[in-house]
C-alpha cells in the first residue's frame, strides 16, 4: 500500500528539525566567535544559550550575535524565542536571507506551508540579486525548501519550477531528485516519475522511499523481480517503523515463500534460465539471508552471460559471507572482465 501522509518517509516535523540544525549551522557558522564555540563544546546547550543570551543584551545591534543565539534557540527547541531572535536580526538588517531563511524552516516545521512560502520567496528574492547566486548554497537550499512547501500546498506544477532551480545548481542531491520524482508521480508523469527515482538512487543508493516508489512502478508494470528487489533494499533501509515495503513482500510471498521459489529455480535452470533468475532473484529477496539462494543467483546470471549481474550478485555473497572463497574468486575473475 502506498503512503500518502507525508511525502518523505522521515516525518516531515523531524526532517524539519534536522534541517534547521543542519542549515542554521551551515549558514551561520562564520559567525560564531572563538569563545562562543568553545563554549559550546565545553558547557551544556542551556550554559551557552545563557552566555549568548548576555553577549546580546551587551550588544543589542549585532547581527551576528541576534542569528547565533536564534539558532541556537531552534536547536534547543525553543523556537518562539528562535522566532524572536530572527525577527530583531531583520530589524537590524531587513531581508537578510539567514533570518528569512530561519524563519522558513520554522514554519515548515510549525505546518504553516503559506507563512514559509513568504519567508522562502523573500530569501530567494534576497540571494539571487548576488554577483555569485548560482554558487550559493543557501539560495540552492532556499529554492528547495519553497519546492517541498509548494509540495505540501499540492502546487505541484510550481513545485517542479523551483526544485529544477535547486537541482540546476546542485545535480548531485538526492533529495531534489526524489521530491521531483514525487511532484511527477502526483502530475501522472510516471515517465518522469521513473527517471528522477533512479537518479534519486544514483545519488543515494539505499534511499528506502525511493526503492519503494520504484517497486511500486516495477510490480505495476509485472517485473515482480525487480519490484522484490528494490522492496528488499527499501525495507532494509526504512526506519522500523514503517511497514510498507515488509507489506509488499509479505504480499508477494503468499504466492510462496523464498524456499519454494528457490525449488522452482532450481527445477527450471538448465531448461528455462530466464525464469529460473526470475524464481531466483525473488527468493534472494524473500531470504536475504540465505547465502545458497544468493549464491545460486549470482550462478545463474553467469551462466546466462551477464557478467556485470553477475559480479554485484557475487558481492552480494561476500557481503553477507565475507569467507566464502568461491564468491571472492568469482569476483576477481569477474573484475578482471570488467
Amino acid at each position: 500500500m502506498r503512503f500518502s501522509s507525508d511525502i518523505r518517509w522521515l516525518d516531515t516535523a523531524i526532517k524539519v528539525v534536522l534541517v534547521v540544525l543542519i542549515v542554521a549551522l551551515a549558514y551561520l557558522a562564520y559567525t560564531v566567535i572563538a569563545f562562543q564555540t568553545q563554549e559550546r563544546r565545553a558547557q551544556p546547550a542551556s550554559r551557552a544559550i545563557d552566555n549568548l543570551i548576555a553577549a546580546v543584551e551587551e550588544d543589542p545591534q549585532n547581527l551576528q550575535l541576534r542569528l547565533t543565539l536564534a539558532e541556537a534557540f531552534a536547536s534547543d527547541g525553543r523556537l518562539r524565542d528562535a522566532i524572536e531572535q530572527f525577527n530583531a536580526a531583520l530589524e537590524i538588517e531587513p531581508d537578510n536571507p539567514n533570518a528569512l531563511s530561519g524563519l522558513g524552516l520554522i514554519a515548515m516545521f510549525q505546518g504553516e506551508w503559506d507563512t514559509a512560502e513568504e519567508y522562502w520567496r523573500a530569501a530567494i528574492d534576497e540571494l539571487s540579486g548576488g554577483q555569485y547566486s548560482l554558487l550559493d548554497q543557501r539560495l540552492e537550499r532556499a529554492s528547495y525548501q519553497l519546492g517541498v512547501t509548494l509540495l505540501e500546498q499540492g502546487r505541484h506544477e510550481e513545485a517542479v519550477q523551483y526544485l529544477t532551480e535547486a537541482l540546476r545548481m546542485r545535480r548531485t542531491s538526492a533529495d531534489t531528485h526524489y521530491m521531483l520524482s514525487y511532484a511527477y508521480r502526483e502530475l501522472g508523469s510516471e515517465t518522469n516519475q521513473r527517471r528522477y527515482l533512479e537518479e534519486a538512487l544514483r545519488f543515494d543508493p539505499r534511499m528506502p522511499e525511493a526503492h519503494y516508489d520504484l517497486g511500486l512502478l516495477l510490480l505495476a508494470e509485472g517485473d515482480t523481480a525487480g519490484a522484490a528487489e528494490h522492496f528488499r533494499q527499501s525495507a532494509d533501509n526504512a526506519p522500523a517503523s514503517r511497514r510498507e515495503p515488509h507489506d509488499e513482500l509479505a504480499e508477494i510471498e503468499r504466492e510462496a515463500d523464498g524456499r519454494e521459489r528457490f525449488e522452482r529455480a532450481r527445477g527450471l535452470a538448465n531448461t528455462d534460465i530466464d525464469t529460473a533468475l526470475t524464481e531466483a532473484r525473488i527468493a534472494r529477496a524473500l531470504e536475504p539471508e540465505d547465502i545458497e539462494i544468493a549464491r545460486f543467483v549470482a550462478e545463474l546470471y553467469e551462466d546466462a552471460g551477464d557478467d556485470d549481474a553477475a559480479l554485484e550478485a557475487w558481492r552480494n555473497v561476500l557481503d553477507r559471507a565475507p569467507n566464502d572463497r568461491d564468491a571472492a574468486d568469482a569476483v576477481d575473475r569477474l573484475k578482471t572482465q570488467e
